[in-house]
C-alpha cells in the first residue's frame, strides 16, 4: 500500500514538470530579431520578438549585463528599461500551434551602453543589442569600400582580410557597332578601369552613373564629414591623395564613364563578353570583350551625373570639375539632336551579362528629366529650366532607381536650385510629401518596417531608396517623424527580419557568406560591405523559395535572384547610412509641420500620431 501511495503522490509532481518543460521548450522557440550593429542613441529601436505561442503573454526587459544589481549587489547584470511600447501581430503563416508576433519599441532608452533583451521568467534572450552615436557613421565605411573591391582594370588588396586580385580585363574592348570615321586596322579603343557592377565582371553606364549619383548625393547633403573619410586604401593606389577618399572612389567611375563618350557625345551602354564567365578570379576572365551601342538614355544618365560631378568637384578638385561640366553639356548636346528615344541593341545583349534597358519602355524622358534638372542646378541655364518644367507632368513620381531616376531631379531641384519656379516647387513638395506619407504608413504598419507588399529583384535597393525619400522629407519639412521611419528601416538591413540577417557581407554575426560572386566564390574568401541584393518572391534561380515575401531569400551563391552584390545596392545603402548619421548627429532643421512621433501602446490598431 505504502508503495502504490507514494507512487500516486508523484503523478500530479511528474505531470507538473512535463508542464513546465512544454512551456520552456514553447519558450525556446521564441526569437528576437535584433539590429546587429546596434540603435543610434537618439533614433527609433525597434525590436521583433517571434513565434510567441498566442495564448502566452510575454514582458520583454533591456538588461544591462555588467551592472550591479541592487537586489543581488553580488551578482552583475540588471534590468534596466521594462518595454512597454508593443504591438502584436498575429502569424498564420506557419503550421503547427497558433503563433504571434510582437514588435517592440524601446525608442525612449537613449543611454549608451551594450545590453541585452530577455524575456521575463525564461532564458530568452537577444544577442548584444549596442547603443551609441556614430554606429551609421562606422558602418558607413565598409559599404563605401565595396566598391573598391569592385574595381576593374587594377590590381584590388585588402591586407586585413589577405584578399587579393591582379588587374583584370586589360584588353577592353572591341566595338559591337564600330563609331564613323575609324582608322584602317582599328577595332575598338580604351574603356579600361571603373566597377564591375556586381558578380559576372561586366561593367554598365547606366548602373555606374547612378551609383556615383547617390555617393555624390550624401557629400552634397553635408560635405564635413567627409574630410576626415577614409577607406584605407592600400600603398600605391593609383591617383591617391590628389582628393578626399570618398572623391577618389567617385572618380573610378567618372572615369570610366568618360572613356565611354563618344566623339559626338552619345554614351555606349556597357562593356562585357558575349559568354558569362565561369567561377573563375577576374584577371582569369580573358574573352574577348566588347563595348555595346549607344542608347539616348545612358546619354541622359551620364549628362546628369557629369553635372552633380560639376557642383560636387568645385572645392575638391577644380579642374575636374570644369571638366564634368564640359562632358554633361557634350552629352547633353547629342540629346537635342536625337530627340526620340534611341537603343542600340545587339543579338548578344544576354549571352554574357545583362541589361538596363527595360524592353516594356519606348521613353527616356525620365532620364533626360534628371540630366536637365542637375544641369539647371550647375549652371543656370534657361533651357535646361525650361525642359524640367515642361516635362514635369510625364514624371511618375516613385522611388530612384535604373528605371526612373527623376525624383533625385526632383529632390535636388528644391534642395539646391537657386532660381526655382515657386508655384512649382510648392505642388512639386506637396506631392514629395504625400509619397512620403504614403510609405511611412505602409512601412509603420509592417512588422519589419519597410511596408513592401511584394518583394522584387533587388529588393534591398527598393527599400534604402523609400528610406531616402523619408529623409528627402525630414530636410524640407523639418517633421522628424520621416527621419525615425527611415531609421527602422535601416535597421532590416542589419538583422530586423525575417531571416535575422545582414545583408551585407562580411558582418559579425549571422551575415551574408555566400553571395553569388564570381570572385568570392573562385577565391574562397570572404569581402567585407558587398550588399546583395535581398529577398525576391520572384525569384528563378530555383534554389530560392518564392512568394514569402521577406522570407524569399537563401544565403546561396548559386540563388542568383537574391545574393548577387551590385554597386547600385551600395550606392543607396550608404546613401541611407551617410544622411542618417548626419540627421541624428547634428541639430535637427526647424520644423514646419505638426509633430508625428512613431509611438504605439499595446497591441493597437494603428500607430498613433500626435
Amino acid at each position: 500500500m505504502t508503495r502504490i501511495s507514494s507512487q500516486v503522490r508523484r503523478i500530479p509532481a511528474v505531470l507538473a514538470l512535463c508542464g513546465i518543460a512544454f512551456l520552456l521548450q514553447q519558450a525556446q522557440a521564441m526569437t528576437f530579431r535584433t539590429s546587429s550593429i546596434g540603435y543610434h542613441t537618439q533614433a527609433a529601436k525597434f525590436v521583433v520578438l517571434e513565434d510567441i505561442p498566442s495564448d502566452q503573454n510575454v514582458e520583454v526587459v533591456l538588461y544591462d549585463p555588467n551592472k550591479r544589481n541592487p537586489k543581488l549587489p553580488v551578482l552583475m547584470g540588471a534590468a534596466v528599461f521594462k518595454i512597454e511600447k508593443t504591438r502584436v501581430y498575429e502569424d498564420t503563416t506557419k503550421a503547427g500551434p497558433a503563433t504571434k508576433n510582437l514588435l517592440l519599441n524601446f525608442s525612449d532608452f537613449k543611454t549608451p551602453g551594450t545590453y541585452e533583451l530577455r524575456v521575463e521568467g525564461t532564458t530568452i534572450k537577444s544577442d548584444p543589442v549596442k547603443i551609441g552615436d556614430y554606429l551609421y557613421w562606422d558602418t558607413l565605411k565598409p559599404v563605401v569600400k565595396g566598391f573598391y573591391f569592385q574595381r576593374c582594370g587594377q590590381a584590388v588588396e585588402e591586407r586585413t582580410l589577405k584578399l587579393f586580385h591582379s588587374a583584370c580585363h586589360l584588353k577592353d574592348a572591341d566595338f559591337i557597332f564600330p563609331p564613323k570615321g575609324m582608322l584602317d586596322g582599328d577595332t575598338g579603343q580604351d574603356v579600361i578601369g571603373g566597377w564591375h557592377n556586381g558578380g559576372d565582371y561586366a561593367k554598365y553606364v547606366t548602373s555606374t552613373a547612378l551609383s556615383a549619383a547617390r555617393l555624390m548625393s550624401m557629400n552634397e547633403w553635408d560635405s564635413k564629414p567627409f574630410k576626415y573619410f577614409r577607406l584605407e586604401y592600400p600603398l600605391f593606389e593609383p591617383g591617391y591623395g590628389s582628393t578626399d577618399d570618398l572623391h577618389h572612389e567617385i572618380k573610378a567611375g567618372l572615369d570610366w564613364l568618360i572613356a565611354m563618350q563618344r566623339r559626338d557625345g552619345a554614351m555606349y551602354r556597357k562593356v562585357a563578353g558575349k559568354q558569362w564567365p565561369g567561377k573563375i578570379l577576374p584577371e582569369d576572365d580573358e574573352q574577348r570583350r566588347f563595348i555595346y551601342g549607344v542608347s539616348t538614355q545612358d546619354t541622359a544618365n551620364a549628362a546628369a551625373v557629369w553635372a552633380m560631378a560639376a557642383r560636387d568637384f568645385k572645392k575638391a578638385d577644380l579642374g575636374y570639375s570644369v571638366k564634368s561640366l564640359l562632358q554633361a553639356e557634350k552629352a547633353w548636346g547629342f540629346l537635342e539632336t536625337r530627340t526620340e528615344f534611341l537603343v542600340q541593341r545587339s543579338d548578344s545583349d544576354y549571352s554574357g551579362s545583362g541589361e538596363f534597358i527595360n524592353p516594356n519602355s519606348r521613353t527616356d524622358t525620365p532620364y533626360r528629366f534628371w540630366a536637365a534638372a542637375e544641369l539647371y542646378i550647375a549652371t543656370g541655364k534657361l533651357k535646361y529650366h525650361q525642359y524640367f518644367l515642361q516635362h514635369l507632368n510625364e514624371i511618375s513620381l516613385e522611388r530612384f532607381s535604373w528605371t526612373n531616376p527623376a525624383i533625385l531631379g526632383i529632390t535636388d531641384y528644391l534642395l539646391y536650385a537657386k532660381n526655382q519656379d515657386a508655384k512649382t516647387a510648392d505642388t512639386l513638395k506637396s506631392a514629395l510629401l504625400r509619397l512620403a506619407d504614403e510609405l511611412a504608413d505602409s512601412a509603420e504598419n509592417d512588422l519589419y518596417g519597410v511596408g513592401l507588399s511584394k518583394y522584387g529583384m533587388s529588393s534591398n535597393q527598393e527599400i534604402a531608396e523609400r528610406a531616402a525619400i523619408l529623409m528627402g522629407a525630414y530636410r524640407l519639412s523639418g517633421q522628424t517623424y520621416y527621419r525615425d521611419v527611415a531609421s527602422r528601416m535601416a535597421s532590416y538591413f542589419f538583422g530586423v527580419n525575417p531571416m535575422g540577417m545582414t545583408y551585407i557581407t562580411g558582418f559579425p554575426g549571422k551575415a551574408v557568406a555566400h553571395p553569388s560572386h564570381r570572385w568570392v566564390e573562385a577565391s574562397g574568401k570572404p569581402v567585407l560591405g558587398y550588399v546583395v541584393d535581398g529577398p525576391n518572391d520572384y525569384a528563378t534561380d530555383g534554389k530560392t523559395p518564392v512568394n514569402r515575401g521577406a522570407a524569399s531569400y537563401v544565403d546561396d551563391a548559386a540563388a542568383k535572384s537574391v545574393n548577387e552584390p551590385k554597386i547600385l545596392n551600395n550606392a543607396s545603402l550608404a546613401f541611407l547610412l551617410a544622411v542618417l548619421n548626419d540627421a541624428y548627429n547634428v541639430p535637427p532643421p526647424e520644423e514646419t509641420g505638426p509633430k508625428s512621433p512613431l509611438e504605439f501602446e499595446l497591441a493597437p490598431e494603428k500607430s498613433k500620431r500626435k
